[in-house]
């Protein structure tokens, strides 16, 4: 089933304000809304909802094509989930180097269209761009879980063996919500959980699942973190 990009609550009712980036189709509207820009030989201002891995990358990628980027974030520093405090820092330092501009603690209010343009609305100002995109995370496609009344939290739940509460449905890859509780949304464990659940079923193997080693960075331009990430 997969995931969705994760839209925060209070951000539902200004969907037409924002861009989202989780899907072949969204980077398509992100590309044309770009382009649309650039034939008017204008680069676009962007405000970047998220100082979380994607946003960061992305605040990344775009400044390097010479786009101005702002990054919005609602915690005291950077990709805080990934990061330990000094490479945060660290990360922190070379994005703003490379012209990033980064506000943290950020409470939003919400955002307003206004003469083609976006406002990103906080506690304390408005402030407008070209464009919003709002990188918040992921959400776990669970509804047809519940629906089939399997127990699910963040995911669907499942056990060592990657079985859900009905012992004839198992549930792999981002939408499946480990004992941890933790959800392994990354490229490498969910091929080796895949390949490793195969070979359950086939009855060639007998372990349960373990996450194997696995070490993705954040893709930004000139950063390279001095600690491994935490996942």
């Amino acid at each position: 089933m997969g995931s969705a990009a994760f839209i925060p609550p209070p951000f539902l009712p200004f969907q037409d304000c924002f861009h989202l980036l989780n899907s072949l189709s969204d980077l398509k509207k992100l590309r044309h809304f770009r382009q649309c820009l650039l034939q008017k030989n204008k680069h676009p201002n962007w405000a970047i909802i998220g100082g979380g891995l994607i946003g960061c990358e992305l605040a990344s990628d775009l400044v390097l094509a010479n786009d101005q980027v702002t990054i919005f974030h609602a915690m005291d520093r950077l990709m805080e989930r990934q990061l330990l405090e000094d490479d945060s820092d660290k990360l922190h330092y070379v994005l703003q180097k490379s012209g990033v501009t980064i506000h943290l603690d950020q409470v939003i209010k919400g955002f307003k269209k206004t003469n083609g343009n976006r406002l990103v609305i906080t506690n304390n100002k408005q402030s407008e761009f070209d464009g919003i995109i709002v990188s918040c995370g992921f959400k776990p496609r669970i509804e047809l879980a519940i629906e089939a009344k399997l127990n699910t939290g963040r995911g669907i739940k499942t056990n060592q063996y990657s079985q859900t509460s009905d012992e004839n449905i198992y549930a792999l890859g981002d939408i499946a919500e480990l004992p941890n509780g933790k959800l392994y949304a990354f490229i490498k464990p969910i091929h080796h959980q895949a390949l490793w659940l195969a070979n359950y079923l086939s009855e060639q193997q007998t372990q349960p699942w373990k996450v194997p080693p696995f070490s993705p960075s954040a893709k930004v331009n000139n950063f390279e973190a001095t600690h491994p990430y935490l996942f």
